[in-house]
């Protein structure tokens, strides 16, 4: 449920950066999806094994930062992607806000 949610999430921030902000200009709609579905992959582990043992604030942090890497580096690696830095800054920023809320609930289960 928690790749689910994820997946559903950061499909939603990414369509919105698209359409409100502009900057964000992947080649292809594949490697979006891509790189929606490696975040999603990724932050779903680091849930698991990161999440309990560094807390929810260094958590947070850590993982909005690897968003932010993610979301801009990988222009460099498809030819024909233009990814703003401050796009990926907002995405990663808003996306941070809602892990953060979320790994809240994830820890109060105990999960």
């Amino acid at each position: 449920m928690n790749f689910l949610l994820k997946v559903a999430m950061y499909t939603t921030v990414f369509q919105g950066a698209y359409l409100l902000l502009g900057g964000l200009n992947y080649s292809t709609w594949l490697v979006s999806a891509g790189v929606i579905l490696f975040l999603a992959t990724v932050g779903h582990f680091a849930d698991q094994w990161i999440l309990p043992r560094w807390g929810n604030i260094l958590s947070t942090i850590s993982g909005g930062l690897f968003m932010i890497a993610v979301i801009w580096g990988v222009q460099f690696v498809f030819p024909g992607s233009e990814v703003y830095f401050s796009v990926a800054v907002v995405i990663g920023v808003v996306l941070g806000i809602v892990e953060y809320q979320m790994h809240q609930e994830l820890l109060a289960k105990g999960s």
